[in-house]
């Protein structure tokens, strides 16, 4: 085993980590450690000399003694300095460390460019170009506060989706491509680093039993998590034609009959069913993780929230409310500007209208929206004519819709839009950045919920930073409460 110093490592023995890492302190990682506290999984990972496994804090194999231990603040980290995956909880598979936690925003971006495959094809340097700074800098970053460099977090993520892929009856080569691998040769070799196995002999441990034309994966969820609330909340805003929500189950159509992508509710975690004949795989992944908001600090929000009084009474009626992600940031963007000034309903209305109007079935492109007169479906020609502008620019490339987008450059880009308000930009903040701290303070809903002005509500939601948008959710769970009584007095 490597016995190398990495930034990111904690001896246990030499007391707290390094003040400007995302890691906790070692006392902390040693009491979560030892009660085997579920809200610390995720945030670090404990290595054991003796025997050169990492695993989860909570995992539930016999606690080795203190002195015999080591922190890291991700798994990469752990396997980069010579430690091998628990078989038994599986760290590698463990929910990211949340980005309120690194508190950088160039940290925050790079992950997500990584999280999309940048760093599949492309070099470090283009990376840090992206993201308008050196590539020094932000090796820097990485080290300083995930204890490894980008190409160490890019290889693990692939390494990650690897191993889900190889729980299926997909060939070796197929698993390569589809996890993001250059070659067959460099998968085997990141598979040999990381878990000191070859993939045939980790896939005859794991066994399979699937056919090849649909991929099923199980996603972990982060408790508290309310199912109820995120497929209520897609099924009243789903589109014909795309989308069907029916219970605890969610189905998105794909373009050009490529099949359908299937979420349904497995006990507390999500199963999800892929076909194999839509293109990447790790893309559609991604989607379906930001669309549940699967990577959000659930407890830790939750813990936040209730602490105040006027959430308080509905965070403990209704643990785990999340923030519904964006399936495609154009499309919800699109959606944004219909959904100004009108309720839910009438917003997938007028979505379905443009559906039926300009994309033939499927929600249509920005060239498709260039130049249209989009009042004519039954709207305010200054909407209309913004949903026409905000496509030219996006066919323009000069605004960027992607989840990897410079959210400042965004905003600055969607104000200039005429017709396009506060309300319009922070929901997009909300559901295509994800954006934790986006908060609608002139929301109709939320006005009334707070008796207040606009600048009193941004007033009061201040408090609840940084997770305004899930207090959001709470407001908007709560006004729906109110409203079914008054339904059924």
């Amino acid at each position: 085993m490597k016995k190398s110093k990495v930034v990111g490592e904690v001896n246990a023995s030499a007391g707290a980590a390094d003040g400007s890492a995302a890691l906790p302190t070692a006392e902390v990682c040693k009491n979560a450690r030892l009660s085997r506290d579920p809200r610390f999984d995720g945030r670090f990972v404990v290595a054991v000399l003796s025997t050169g496994i990492f695993c989860r804090p909570t995992c539930p194999a016999r606690r080795p003694a203190e002195h015999n231990v080591r922190y890291f603040v991700t798994a990469a980290a752990a396997a980069e300095a010579g430690y091998r995956p628990c078989k038994r909880c599986q760290p590698e598979m463990a929910l990211v460390t949340p980005e309120w936690v690194l508190r950088n925003p160039h940290l925050g971006r790079a992950l997500r460019f990584i999280d999309e495959g940048f760093l599949n094809d492309r070099s470090v340097a283009a990376l840090a170009s992206r993201l308008g700074i050196s590539e020094r800098h932000l090796e820097r970053i990485f080290v300083q506060l995930l204890g490894v460099t980008p190409s160490v977090i890019a290889r693990f993520k692939r390494v990650q989706l690897a191993r889900q892929l190889m729980a299926t009856d997909l060939s070796l080569v197929q698993v390569a491509n589809h996890a993001g691998y250059g070659s067959v040769s460099q998968f085997n070799r990141e598979i040999r680093k990381i878990f000191h196995s070859t993939p045939s002999a980790l896939r005859k441990a794991r066994g399979s039993s699937q056919g090849t034309q649909t991929l099923s994966l199980t996603l972990p969820v982060h408790q508290p998590y309310n199912f109820d609330w995120m497929f209520d909340y897609l099924r009243i805003r789903a589109m014909e034609g795309l989308e069907e929500v029916v219970g605890h189950r969610y189905v998105r159509h794909l373009p050009h009959q490529q099949g359908s992508v299937v979420v349904a509710r497995e006990g507390q975690n999500l199963r999800v069913h892929l076909p194999l004949n839509a293109g990447s795989i790790h893309t559609l992944l991604r989607r379906i993780v930001r669309i549940f908001d699967l990577e959000a600090d659930s407890s830790a929000i939750h813990a936040h929230l209730v602490q105040h009084d006027l959430l308080a009474p509905w965070v403990k009626q209704a643990p785990g409310l999340r923030v519904p992600g964006a399936w495609d940031g154009f499309e919800t963007a699109i959606r944004a500007i219909l959904g100004q000034q009108v309720s839910v309903a009438r917003g997938t209305e007028l979505a379905n209208a443009l559906i039926r109007r300009y994309g033939q079935g499927e929600f249509p492109t920005a060239k498709q929206l260039c130049g249209s007169e989009i009042a004519e479906i039954g709207m305010p020609g200054r909407r209309g004519r913004a949903i026409s502008m905000l496509a030219q620019a996006v066919l323009n490339a000069e605004i960027d819709l992607s989840s990897t987008c410079d959210q400042d450059l965004l905003v600055s880009a969607l104000t200039a839009i005429p017709g396009i308000g506060p309300w319009t930009t922070s929901y997009i903040k909300m559901r295509v950045c994800k954006d934790p701290n986006a908060f609608l303070h002139n929301d109709w809903v939320v006005l009334k919920q707070l008796a207040a002005t606009p600048a009193k509500a941004a007033a009061q939601a201040s408090a609840w930073q940084p997770w305004r948008a899930y207090a959001l959710m709470y407001l908007w769970f709560a006004a729906g409460q109110r409203r079914a009584r008054l339904e059924n007095t």
